[in-house]
């Protein structure tokens, strides 16, 4: 089984291409790849914040569009950049065990790992989405945030040239790059990620001849996470845009779904956390959750 990857070009993008075809290689021994580079709106548009771009999906549309277009038989994403929404022909076939979801908080070279609560008044702290913003400040107020556009590793390097002091980021993407680093890896509440980070997708056509080989390769644990996670998204409609963060963690057979929420000046911040076996259910229901914390937060 051959399999043409299309995917972004950064060094995440190719290292999780690795990661996810290392992984099915291990269910299915057969399997060679070749790697077929894409360049999206996110990449080519960095002046902007990505809830201003103007649509969902911006590192997700044109590399799934290789696969529509038969370019590429599967196409491999950070599954926190897959909108709700995807072309009605196209399904997330396979998933790698997930990394871990946290976000961490890294110091420019020279200066101490901080806990958020702990940084000094007036330091600057590099936060690219509204989530992002709104839940350090909530943290500590006395704060800067601004926005550093770029693949992680241009990010590092934007921080270490003096940027910003402290920059927030996936740990599972510091981790895949190899970053060793000092950091703060931050706890799920109320530093909740959005849905979907740690988790590389594999996505492909519904109907092709290989999807089935390749569902049942996938990991479970991290699909029944997953599966929650997408649905929360789903019904929850906001995406990058809304300061809400949703992640689920399956612990002996059950599903645990923390949901945290913020006022997008970052002055109110809110969380909860939901048990369930079901992921579409407890999917949903986190949702509910989410809007009712988004209304206690909007409050005046």
């Amino acid at each position: 089984m051959h399999l043409r990857v299309a995917t972004r070009g950064s060094k995440l993008s190719l290292e999780q291409v690795r990661i996810a075809m290392e992984f099915l290689k291990s269910r299915i021994p057969e399997l060679t790849y070749e790697v077929v580079i894409v360049k999206t709106l996110g990449d080519k548009v960095q002046d902007k914040p990505l809830h201003q771009l103007g649509r969902k999906g911006v590192f997700e549309k044109e590399v799934n569009q290789a696969v529509l277009d038969g370019r590429a038989d599967v196409a491999v994403h950070s599954m926190k950049d897959l909108p709700s929404e995807m072309a009605s022909e196209l399904e997330i076939l396979a998933v790698p065990p997930r990394e871990v979801p946290n976000e961490s908080l890294v110091p420019r070279q020279g200066l101490e790992p901080r806990d958020p609560d702990a940084l000094p008044p007036g330091v600057v702290v590099a936060a690219g989405s509204p989530r992002r913003k709104a839940m350090i400040i909530n943290a500590n107020p006395e704060v800067k945030t601004i926005i550093i556009r770029g693949n992680l590793d241009t990010r590092l390097r934007k921080l270490d040239s003096g940027a910003a002091d402290y920059l927030l980021a996936a740990e599972a993407g510091l981790k895949r790059l190899g970053v060793n680093r000092p950091r703060v890896i931050l706890p799920l509440i109320p530093y909740t990620p959005p849905p979907g980070q740690g988790v590389i997708a594999v996505v492909g056509l519904r109907e092709w001849s290989g999807a089935k080989i390749l569902r049942l390769a996938s990991h479970k644990p991290t699909e029944a996470e997953a599966v929650a996670e997408r649905v929360f998204l789903e019904k929850l409609r906001g995406g990058c845009s809304l300061p809400v963060g949703g992640v689920s963690r399956l612990t002996g057979g059950m599903l645990r779904f923390h949901v945290a929420a913020f006022s997008p000046d970052g002055s109110r911040g809110s969380w909860e956390t939901l048990w369930g076996r079901d992921p579409g259910e407890l999917g949903e229901e986190a949702a509910e959750a989410a809007r009712s914390l988004l209304r206690e937060v909007m409050r005046e």
